[in-house]
């Protein structure tokens, strides 16, 4: 159970799977280039969770999965991560979307975050 995530023109597109897309009540996640800030992988999954308040949506097998939202003083954090695999963490701007950070678990995070690297900040 990985999320699908891939850059789209200008866009960074998320695809959860159905059963973290049910226990987040969110399916598609859209977040423009400009907005990223920083993107890194972090090898321990649980390290890329900030401190905050599950929100509404947000849910929870505990040593297998969490999805949803957190919430904290920087804003929400959208997570759809699972325990044991490195997670892709993708810090974004808060104006320019909805959520300051995504913290994901996807097939090959350190190509999707050389990908996002190369086309949020090319070199001139």
């Amino acid at each position: 159970m990985r999320v699908r995530a891939r850059v789209d023109g200008g866009r960074l597109l998320v695809r959860l799977p159905w059963r973290m897309a049910v226990a987040a009540r969110r399916r598609v996640v859209r977040a423009p280039l400009e907005a990223v800030s920083e993107v890194r992988v972090e090898p321990s999954w649980w390290r890329a969770l900030r401190l905050g308040t599950p929100g509404r949506h947000y849910r929870f097998r505990a040593g297998r999965w969490c999805a949803g939202e957190l919430v904290h003083a920087r804003g929400r954090d959208l997570v759809a991560l699972v325990a044991g695999e490195p997670a892709l963490v993708v810090d974004l701007l808060h104006p320019q979307s909805p959520y300051a950070r995504l913290a994901l678990s996807v097939p090959d995070p350190h190509g999707l975050a050389a990908a996002l690297r190369h086309t949020a900040a090319p070199d001139t």
